[in-house]
């Protein structure tokens, strides 16, 4: 606490009244010293929260009252010395509100420490704290172990010197980091001052700048240099992209004026009916319009749009031609439709010499209808091919079962299979008379009779 808190305490247990009078020390014998308060277990929070007067404090124990009210705090030395006088009420309270003078010095010394080790407490605010209850102890008007407090004192001023020693180290490591960085700031500015990634390194730089701006000061002219490195690295890339737009600008106009001429040349052919020409044309109006390079984003959607323009307005007429040419062809259609159907018939094939031939007759007459629309050509080309394929896989069925040498290959590996069983089944047949495990030889009959049976098929 501070001096005005401290004070404030004081005031709020006169009220209960207390009375303060010099006098001379009297002895008294010298009691064992407990552990100071801050030693037990209380948290300042509990004791901020607790009304004054309310439970015993520890601290009592190094005082006493006696029955004119004088207050006696027992010395190091084993003496006492008077700090007080309690006029009124009873003299355990007396005695109490004289130790909690003495408790709050402790959380005093406490909280100084605990909030310079966090670093919420400077050292020299720290060190006030310790001159401030050192001069307190001079004159004690408290009751409580002095010579335990006196030491806390001399803990708190080793940890204010190693705070401070800290502090200096800290110092020297955040100038060191604040350089290593400063460091890595100009070597990344450098290495952007040739990047073409325009947008991206503009807004780099930005954030490095902002970035420099935070960290600590330490050394101004080291750190004017190397901004200044920085500065010409931003110097050279903004050349560099204020030369890169002026060209790109040239290069904008060109493309702009070739895509006009492109535009003209388009909007020439979308009157034209001859189909194929004209759509051969426009394919190589794309092809240069590629070439002709980018005019910037919004004046080339422009463009594209005006040539765009053209193009469908072409190809929509062509489309609507075909599409009264594809109205004429689906009588065609039907007669088609109709042929598939008489061709899937023939599957599933039973005599695929009588099948080719059906096949043949109906192909040629689908092929003499002529023209159906475009959409349904391929649809109806499949389900022809699906049948063609049907009758290719009932010919070479038949081929492989009418093939001579195959058929005798197929035999052989019958019989090479059926010796294979009956070889397993007289081993069998042997171990059972031996009274031996026949498991792994009856493993292998199975085996042996599935691969016969598949030879069997096959043949």
């Amino acid at each position: 606490m501070d001096e005005q808190t401290l004070e404030g305490t004081e005031g709020t247990a006169a009220e209960q009244p207390p009375a303060a009078v010099d006098a001379a020390p009297a002895p008294t014998p010298a009691g064992p010293r407990p552990p100071l308060p801050s030693q037990v277990a209380r948290s300042k929070s509990a004791e901020a929260g607790r009304p004054r007067g309310e439970g015993p404090s520890p601290s009592e124990k190094f005082g006493r009252i006696d029955d004119d009210g004088n207050v006696f705090v027992l010395l190091p030395d084993g003496n006492e010395q008077f700090v007080g006088q309690w006029a009124a009420g009873a003299p355990t309270e007396g005695l109490r509100m004289f130790a909690r003078r003495f408790d709050d010095l402790v959380v005093d010394v406490d909280l100084a420490g605990r909030r310079m080790a966090e670093g919420h407490l400077a050292p020299d605010e720290a060190q006030r704290t310790v001159e401030r209850v050192r001069a307190a102890l001079l004159d004690p008007k408290f009751v409580g172990d002095l010579a335990g407090l006196a030491d806390h004192l001399k803990q708190l001023e080793v940890l204010i010197q190693i705070r401070r020693e800290t502090l200096v180290e800290e110092k020297a490591a955040a100038r060191a980091a604040a350089a290593a960085r400063r460091e890595e700031i100009v070597t990344e500015a450098e290495k952007l001052a040739t990047s073409k990634d325009w947008r991206k390194t503009t807004e780099r730089f930005r954030v490095l700048v902002d970035e420099w701006k935070t960290i600590p000061r330490f050394d101004r002219g080291t750190e004017q240099n190397l901004w200044q490195r920085i500065s010409a690295a931003r110097s050279a890339f903004d050349k560099a992209r204020r030369t890169h737009f002026a060209t790109m600008d040239k290069e904008h106009a060109e493309a702009k004026a070739a895509k006009k001429k492109l535009i003209a040349e388009a909007q020439a052919l979308a009157d034209s009916t001859d189909w194929n020409v004209t759509t051969a044309a426009y394919r190589d109006l794309m092809d240069r319009w590629k070439k002709a390079g980018f005019a910037g984003k919004a004046e080339d959607d422009r463009l594209w749009a005006a040539f765009r323009a053209a193009q469908e307005k072409f190809f929509a007429a062509r489309k609507a031609a075909l599409n009264e040419r594809d109205h004429e062809w689906t009588a065609n259609l039907a007669a088609k439709r109709e042929i598939v159907v008489k061709a899937e018939a023939l599957v599933p094939v039973k005599d695929h010499k009588v099948a080719r031939r059906k096949y043949r007759e109906l192909v040629s007459q689908f092929a003499a209808i002529g023209h159906v629309p475009r959409a349904d050509k391929p649809k109806l080309d499949a389900r022809l091919a699906k049948v063609d394929d049907a009758i290719k896989s009932a010919e070479q069925d038949q081929w492989r079962k009418s093939d001579p040498e195959r058929n005798a290959r197929a035999q052989s590996v019958v019989a090479l299979y059926e010796r294979s069983v009956a070889d397993v089944e007289r081993k069998i047949e042997a171990a059972r008379a031996a009274g031996t495990d026949t498991s792994s030889l009856e493993a292998d009959l199975v085996a042996q009779r599935e691969l016969l049976e598949a030879a069997r098929r096959y043949a």
